[in-house]
């Protein structure tokens, strides 16, 4: 699995409404011990992330709720009024790559970060660190 592979996955995963095929969706991009650690915390094991990513959208608001329905787009995802794009080039680096994404909610407000996480031997993902953007790491102006 390269990592565009594996996003396109990991896309998918953030999409699915029911947990275990969203578990069975995150277990082709990332590995049984994942560690997810963004600001609101960490979760362990695909079980946990999974939980994890599906209150994300479930956190969103009305108008988030979720269905299987959900489209690939050139750099993105996206599916009930919610989307995400990835807004810069991959990069890879000795096991590592980056990314910055932005989410769109249903009322057209924005947020967004970058993603480093590192690669399994098989390809897969075993660490996803999500770093918002803030102002001494903002989002590329082409993605505002």
């Amino acid at each position: 699995m390269n990592v565009t592979e594996c996003l396109i996955n990991y896309g998918k995963a953030w999409f699915e409404p029911d947990h275990e095929r969203r578990v069975d969706v995150l277990r082709t991009c990332c590995t049984e011990d994942i560690l997810f650690v963004d600001s609101n915390g960490r979760a362990e094991g695909l079980d946990a992330v999974s939980k994890w990513l599906g209150n994300y959208i479930d956190s969103m608001g009305p108008g988030a709720e979720r269905t299987a329905e959900s489209e690939a787009r050139e750099r993105g995802r996206t599916g009930d009024g919610v989307s995400v794009d990835v807004v810069t080039p991959i990069e890879e680096l000795d096991g590592f790559f980056r990314y910055s994404f932005v989410w769109t909610m249903p009322d057209g407000s924005t947020s967004g970060g970058t993603d480093f996480c590192q690669v399994a031997d098989d390809g897969r993902m075993k660490v996803i660190t999500v770093w918002p953007a803030n102002e001494a790491f903002p989002l590329p102006d082409a993605a505002r």
